[in-house]
């Protein structure tokens, strides 16, 4: 009930003005709160009447009136909580012996959390917000607790529990979209839509009233309060049916938004409380609320007590885990009593099934229901022997259960609360095999049969060609079936004579271990690489009989332009981390196999064959300036100018055909230079008009096409906003000025406000807005204000804007009222020849305690700041043009000594907006809680 507190106080606050509070209760809350923490109540009164405040005429719809209230409590929690402290720190130095730091820290009163205050203000947002999304604020305070305890992740005690704390089931408003099944039943304040169509048609939304009734229009009253959805559908059908001429097909009736009521939920839950919640949850989704059952609460026999009815009615967890379709039979009715009480009967069961938990049971279920509910048995559980722990007689005793005999016979083991039942697992270790490994076609285990000997086991495993027959193992466990010993047998022996000594008998555990011939052989590989078609790592022969032309021959031969020659990398005999480099002339070895050219490979050789190109650098020619696609392109005698032209994709636009350089790299004494080689001519089709037609390029040649003189695109500005034909307008010159543009848009139009305009430019490296007077420009072209144009300049010319706005340090939250107010600033009309300071007055009450007079400042609609300015005790505020905002600073944040800082929003004006609507009486309750 404590973690459920001040919810029901944030939701009074508020519903105030909403809900009536009768004076008795709110006193008696009131009252409370003030025992609760300590103070004396008429004390508490005569401080706040010292400080001008009657409590029991405050005016709680002036917002500046409560934060006065609120200024004043503080102060006076403040007084009486130091004589607390004081008093306390008496009685103890004269009645008990020095405390610790940590005695003192837990016993003294609680020190003030400011921090409090925002997590109140937080909340009150967020059930704002879920009010503004559809929920009712009863809903909404009812989600906000449930949201809070699902932060905390709520312990787990008993199967069932985890419905509550797993977001399983969740709480439903009464405007979202869980519609009421057939089942529900209709009751005063559901809203129900009815809907005819086909040869008439009508449609009606309709509240059901306090009676139980609703009256469409026209039409008797229709009775449906306490029906079932589904019975209430075919009463009205029968009833509109003597009004209006349609089918059965052609009517329906459907719950749109679902009541309201009170539930009660206590007992063993979380968090019992009285809970506002949608009639369209269950019983089972109102639990959710209060955190379902805790650690000794039932998951079995949850009752629901219902005002008026002797009979109560039972919800058991584990059957709507079996069928969640059942949870539409508990729905629930105005001051429900749920009630959680405590578990009887809990039993734990561990080890081999499928679901270990602890299960809460019923009277008259034991063992075999246990087993049930937790998923039945594992394959492996050791039936024969379950152990069940109990406590009896004051000590702990084991009961041996046998669950094959009461299979068989039908019976069921009684169990007892606290019982704990453990279900071993089965010796997986199998007793009757043996095993065969290594040169064998099936190997693995295989069964003991009666008298197997070796013989037998071979029969089924199926020795390899390759199986190694003079030797073979068993391996047999010693008498203490931990340590091991091998015995040696000859394979080839027992096939000959099944009667040999070879051919042992096997008991379990034996393993047969065959080896095959190719575990002592070596296997040798080499690799051969490079220009090669088909580079390989190849086998080595047992003779080692490999040669550089077996080599070539196995790769697929050499690739074209590969060298005449190659090396063997080999690992030095003498020291493996040195190399050996071997030379291999190819061509050689090619034409004579029996040469000492066709060297031999040896084991892990490394045999590289290298191409011609390897040895040579390559030569290139680039192309750059005026082309589409600059590259560098691979020398050869017959490229032309023209082909590396074409291979960039040719000229660019702007190209000068008549001016294209040629610059070479010359080699003088070791040192190379770049010279101009060439200044060349072309015509349209890329044919060389000087140097006698023709001109041959050299290796590492570079091509640069030059751009033609005075070329340029055209470059486009936009014009948009109030001009007759506004867009792109093409700079025709290089110094088009802001009036000839503005003139060529077909000037301004009649609601242009001039005054405002701007010019953002967005040339790269100098992007930003430009501050203009395009009134000044149009009147007075040679003016500096008709400034030069640039590429992409974007000018805009907004409309007559004839209002102004304020925001900052004024008095708007005194003057308006919140909706107006909570804007953060408001909108005036527009007075010519006003100063700031008129604004201010007029309309926003003036400059509030807090507002620095030196920041006042006025911003037009191009963007210029213009501030206040004070000379010799007199000060002047700028004049505002239209659409001007006017801007109220505020004074320097005070350092109080102690680190701490007074801000400049005021969190009193905030909680001022937050309680206008608060009760006299209330309002006490949350100022004091709200300073705590």
């Amino acid at each position: 009930m404590r973690k459920i507190l001040p919810y029901l106080y944030l939701m009074g606050f508020l519903l105030l003005g909403q809900i009536g509070f009768s004076q008795n209760i709110t006193e008696a809350a009131a009252r409370a709160e003030l025992q609760k923490r300590g103070y004396d109540e008429t004390r508490f009164r005569e401080e706040l009447l010292k400080r001008g405040v009657n409590i029991e005429s405050v005016d709680t719809n002036n917002p500046a009136e409560v934060v006065r209230v609120e200024k004043a409590v503080k102060e006076v929690m403040e007084i009486l909580d130091k004589e607390k402290n004081v008093k306390s720190a008496t009685i103890s130095s004269t009645q008990a012996p020095p405390a610790t730091s940590k005695e003192v820290n837990s016993s003294a009163p609680q020190t003030i959390d400011p921090s409090q205050d925002d997590k109140v203000l937080k909340q009150s947002k967020e059930i704002q917000k879920a009010v503004k999304e559809g929920a009712t604020l009863e809903e909404a305070v009812t989600e906000k607790i449930q949201e809070d305890s699902k932060k905390v992740k709520l312990p787990v005690y008993t199967y069932g529990q985890q419905i509550f704390s797993d977001k399983s089931l969740s709480v439903f408003r009464s405007s979202e979209d869980a519609k009421p099944s057939s089942d529900y039943v209709l009751g005063s304040g559901d809203k129900v839509a009815i809907s005819i169509w086909g040869p008439t048609e009508a449609n009606f939304a309709l509240e059901i009233t306090k009676e139980g009734f609703i009256q469409p229009t026209g039409m008797q009253r229709l009775y449906i309060a306490g029906l079932s959805v589904e019975n209430a559908e075919q009463m009205l059908f029968t009833a509109f049916k003597t009004k209006y001429y349609f089918q059965k097909e052609n009517f329906a009736m459907t719950v749109t938004t679902a009541r309201t009521l009170n539930v009660n939920i206590v007992g063993e839950v979380f968090n019992s409380g009285t809970y506002n919640i949608s009639a369209v949850n269950s019983a089972f989704n109102a639990l959710v609320a209060a955190g379902g059952p805790n650690d000794i609460g039932s998951v079995r026999n949850i009752q629901i007590r219902r005002p008026g009815s002797k009979k109560n009615i039972t919800l058991d967890v584990y059957k709507f885990l079996q069928d969640p379709i059942m949870s539409q039979d508990f729905y629930l009715q105005e001051n429900d009593y749920i009630n959680v009480p405590v578990a009887e009967k809990l039993v734990t069961i561990t080890g081999a099934v499928n679901r270990s938990f602890r299960y809460e049971l019923l009277q008259n279920e034991h063992l075999k229901e246990l087993i049930k509910f937790a998923a039945g048995l594992k394959a492996n559980a050791l039936k024969g022997n379950i152990k069940v722990t109990r406590i009896e007689n004051d000590s702990l005793r084991i009961i041996d259960v046998n669950l094959n005999d009461l299979e068989k016979t039908g019976a069921n083991f009684n169990l007892r609360n606290g019982d704990i039942v453990e279900i071993s697992e089965i010796n997986t270790s199998i007793r009757n095999e043996i095993t065969v490994s290594g040169a064998v076609e099936n190997p693995g285990k295989y069964a003991l049969n009666n008298n197997p000997r070796v013989s037998d086991l071979l029969g089924k495993a199926i020795l390899l060609d390759n199986a190694l027959t003079s030797l073979a193992y068993i391996k047999r466990y010693n008498a203490d079936q931990k340590t091991i010993r091998y015995e040696v047998i000859n394979i080839d022996n027992l096939l000959k004579n099944p009667s040999s000594a070879d051919n042992i008998k096997l008991v379990r555990g034996d393993e047969l271990i065959v080896s095959s011939q190719a575990s002592f052989v070596d296997s040798y590989k080499v690799s051969i690489e490079g220009a090669v078609r088909e580079p390989k790592v190849m086998s080595l022969d047992k003779g080692k009989n490999l040669k550089v032309a077996d080599a070539v021959f196995f790769t697929g031969g050499l690739k074209p332009g590969a060298a005449d020659f190659g090396y063997i990398f080999r690992a030095d005999k003498t020291d493996p981390k040195k190399i050996d480099y071997i030379y291999v002339n190819v061509q050689e070895a090619m034409a004579n196999p029996n040469g000492t050219s066709n060297v031999s490979l040896e084991p892990d050789d490394k045999l590289v064959f290298y191409a011609k190109g390897s040895f040579s650098d390559d030569a290139f020619v680039s192309i750059d300036g005026a082309v589409r696609r600059p590259d560098k392109f691979v020398y050869s005698p017959n490229l032309t100018l023209k082909d590396v032209i074409l291979l960039a994709e040719g000229m660019k636009q702007e190209a000068a055909l008549d001016r294209i350089d040629v610059y070479r790299l010359t080699f003088e004494e070791g040192k190379s230079t770049r010279v101009l080689a060439a200044n060349i001519k072309l015509n349209d089709k890329l044919e060389i008009q000087n140097n006698g037609g023709s001109y041959t390029l050299q290796p590492f040649d570079q091509i640069y096409v030059r751009t033609a003189p005075e070329f340029e695109v055209q470059r486009y500005v936009a014009v948009e906003g109030e001009v007759r034909y506004p867009g792109k307008y093409v700079l025709i010159t290089d110094n088009t000025r802001l009036s000839t543009v503005i003139k060529e848009a077909g000037n301004a139009t009649s609601e242009a406000f001039l005054a405002g305009a701007t010019l953002r430019r967005q040339k790269k490296g100098e992007e930003g807005f430009i501050i203009i007077n395009l009134d000044k420009a149009l009147k007075s072209p040679k003016s500096a204000e008709n400034i030069i144009l640039q590429e992409n300049d974007v000018i805009s010319v907004p409309k007559i804007n004839n209002t102004v706005s304020i925001s900052g340090a004024v008095k708007t939250n005194e003057l308006y009222i919140s909706p107006i107010a909570g804007q953060g600033k408001i909108q005036t009309p527009f007075f010519s020849g006003k100063s700031a300071k008129f604004y201010i007055d007029e309309y926003a009450g003036g400059l509030s305690k807090e507002a620095d007079r030196n920041k006042i400042t006025v911003v037009s609609q191009t963007g210029k700041v213009t501030k206040a300015k004070s000379f010799l005790g007199f000060r002047s505020y700028p004049k505002v043009t239209p659409g001007s905002e006017i801007k109220v600073g505020f004074k320097p944040v005070k350092d109080k000594g102690d680190g701490s800082k007074d801000e400049d929003v005021k969190w009193g004006d905030i909680l001022a907006n937050s309680i206008a609507q608060a009760t006299t009486i209330l309002s006490l309750i949350l100022l004091v809680q709200n300073v705590n």
